[in-house]
């Protein structure tokens, strides 16, 4: 009997230990998606989430840039609709830190408020009309469309504008 008691006494100890040394370590996770449109200060910036229809608030290295444009760029300081490959991991204080980052200036995320039916078709034909657009992929589960592009043709800005133009409603 006192071998029994005592195996269930080493199982428990272990599997609190297990529990107790997860509470200390600390969470990555990695994300694609696109800055958001929101300002968070020079700390903070908004991922929105490709595949998920989330925006994510996530801590910034103030010191830490990427190469955007040829230039060294600080995170906080890149444009909304900027495509990005982001490791993040979640401190033992539950705040979400950016801590490598990689961006690509020829692909984006854009997001709808809602998509109506048969507006998937209209879509794929005025992104398969817009010059310098090369590839797309709409994801209706998240009523968002990544679209890779060359952008020394057509604009971020210009993209989403043809878009909008055409009576999309963006988020």
């Amino acid at each position: 009997m006192k071998k029994y008691q005592l195996k269930i006494i080493v199982v428990i100890f272990l599997v609190s230990l297990t529990g107790f040394s997860s509470v200390f370590s600390q969470n990555q996770e990695k994300i694609t998606g696109t800055i958001g449109n929101e300002k968070m200060g020079n700390d903070r910036i908004v991922i929105c989430v490709y595949g998920s229809a989330a925006c994510l608030p996530v801590n910034v290295d103030t010191n830490m840039t990427v190469k955007f444009n040829n230039k060294k760029t600080k995170l906080s300081q890149l444009p909304f609709g900027l495509y990005l490959d982001a490791r993040i991991i979640r401190d033992a204080q539950g705040k979400d830190i950016v801590k490598d980052i990689t961006i690509d200036e020829d692909k984006t995320v854009i997001c709808f408020t809602r998509l109506k039916e048969g507006q998937d078709k209209q879509l794929s034909e005025i992104l398969s009309s817009i010059k310098g657009v090369k590839n797309f992929k709409l994801n209706k589960k998240s009523n968002q469309v990544y679209i890779e592009y060359d952008h020394k043709i057509i604009k971020y800005s210009d993209l989403e504008g043809q878009i909008k133009k055409a009576g999309f409603e963006l988020e």
